[in-house]
C-alpha cells in the first residue's frame, strides 16, 4: 500500500504510470498533473538508476579481465557481432547430421569459414595472446549477459523495447556521472476547467 496511488485502481494506475514514463523517455518531457508527475518521476529515476548500475556492473566485470578501456570496448563490440571462440571450427556435414542439422553447401561452408577466420583475426589483433584473448571474449559475453539482465528487468516495467534501448544508448552515458536527480518538475499553473495543478516533468 506504500506510495501515491493517484486515486486509481491498481491495474489502471500501473498502465498510467507505464505510459507516462515511456512518454518521458521518448520525448524527454511530459505535461501532467502534479500528483501524477511525482509518481512518474519516482519510477523514471528508479529505472535510470537500475540501467546505470547494470551497465556499470557489466563494464567492471569486463575491465577486471581487460584493464585497457579502449581494448575492452573493441572486444565488447566484437563479441556483440557474433558468438564464437578462438578454438572453434565449422563442423563437417557428418557432424552436423549427428546434431540434427542440415548439411552445408560448399559455398555456405566457405562463407562461414571466412567469417569465423575474420572474427578470430580481428580478436587476435586486439589481444595477441590467444589464451588472454579467449578469456577477454568470455568476459565480454558475461558482461553482455549482466547488462541484458538489467534490460529485461526494465522492460518488465515499460511497454516498448525501443524505449529500453534508448535508455541504455542515450541516458546511461548522459547520467553515469550523477548520483540521482535525473529529472525535474516545473510548475506551469492551474488547468482550466477543474483547476488541477499542471507541471512539466522533464529529464535534466
Amino acid at each position: 500500500m506504500a506510495g501515491n496511488r493517484i486515486n486509481m485502481p491498481e491495474p489502471r494506475r500501473r498502465a498510467a504510470v507505464r505510459s507516462m514514463v515511456d512518454g518521458l523517455f521518448i520525448w524527454e518531457h511530459i505535461n501532467t498533473t502534479d500528483a501524477r508527475a511525482h509518481v512518474a518521476q519516482s519510477e523514471a529515476e528508479r529505472l535510470i538508476a537500475l540501467a546505470i548500475r547494470g551497465h556499470k556492473r557489466a563494464w567492471d566485470h569486463l575491465t577486471a579481465v581487460v584493464p585497457d578501456h579502449e581494448a575492452a570496448e573493441r572486444v565488447l563490440a566484437l563479441a556483440r557481432r557474433g558468438r564464437f571462440s578462438l578454438d572453434e571450427t565449422i563442423p563437417s556435414n557428418e557432424d552436423r547430421a549427428n546434431l540434427g542439422k542440415y548439411p552445408l553447401s560448399p559455398e555456405a561452408r566457405k562463407r562461414k569459414e571466412d567469417r569465423l577466420a575474420a572474427l578470430k583475426k580481428e580478436m587476435l589483433a586486439i589481444i595477441k595472446n590467444q589464451d588472454d584473448a579467449q578469456k577477454a571474449l568470455t568476459a565480454a559475453r558475461e558482461a553482455m549477459a549482466i547488462e541484458l539482465h538489467a534490460r529485461r528487468t526494465i522492460l518488465k516495467r515499460l511497454p516498448r523495447e525501443t524505449t529500453v534501448k534508448k535508455i541504455f544508448e542515450q541516458f546511461v552515458p548522459r547520467f553515469s556521472g550523477r548520483n540521482g536527480g535525473y529529472t525535474r518538475i516545473t510548475k506551469l499553473g492551474a488547468r482550466r476547467g477543474d483547476g488541477a495543478h499542471i507541471v512539466r516533468l522533464d529529464l535534466v
